[in-house]
């Protein structure tokens, strides 16, 4: 069970994540990371429903097939792997999103 610390707080659209770096946002379509001075990052629909599903579970691993059962316009391994893809060329670091061979997919936080 994660500390209270790392509990993601969930306000009407807010998630928030707090990680060693500090805390991680998700605010209707927008991504604001730990950096004050990093620039908020505009998600796509489909990186955004999976940047929320990672955030939810806390840095534990998520299935591909979890995932395709969490992400209902997902559809494929393809598409997720598409997501995937399409969240890490949004983010300033595309390492906070880690495959983890043959297990699935985590947020490094």
């Amino acid at each position: 069970m994660a500390s209270p610390a790392q509990q993601p707080v969930a306000g009407d659209s807010a998630l928030r994540l707090h990680t060693r770096s500090g805390e991680i946002q998700v605010s209707g379509d927008t991504l604001h990371l730990p950096d004050p001075d990093a620039t908020p990052v505009q998600l796509a629909p489909g990186p955004l429903a999976l940047m929320r599903a990672l955030m939810k579970a806390q840095g534990a691993v998520l299935s591909r097939e979890h995932l395709l059962a969490v992400l209902p316009h997902c559809g494929s391994e393809h598409a997720l792997e598409m997501w995937v893809s399409r969240l890490r060329q949004a983010l300033p670091d595309p390492s906070m999103v880690k495959t983890v061979v043959k297990r699935g997919y985590r947020l490094v936080v």
